[in-house]
């Protein structure tokens, strides 16, 4: 029994941690009106620790999808 709640424990903590470190979605996902650009409501739901603003080169208030790859490449890091 104490070996059970162990390994539940143990699974419990791996879950937490995947989830924690999960990936960006991808830019369909996140662009979900489908306008063809994350807006900051959008790229906020994606949970990213990037600051948006970092991210958009353009300074137009959206990411396009070369703007919003750059998330994507450097969680492949």
């Amino acid at each position: 029994m104490k070996n059970t709640s162990m390994i539940l424990a143990a699974a419990a903590a791996l879950l937490a941690t995947s989830v924690a470190f999960a990936a960006p979605p991808s830019f369909k996902k996140a662009d979900t009106n489908g306008d063809g650009m994350v807006d900051a409501a959008e790229f906020e739901a994606t949970k990213s620790k990037k600051k948006f603003a970092s991210l958009d080169k353009n300074g137009d208030g959206t990411l396009d999808k070369k703007e919003y790859s750059v998330l994507l490449d450097e969680d492949c890091e």
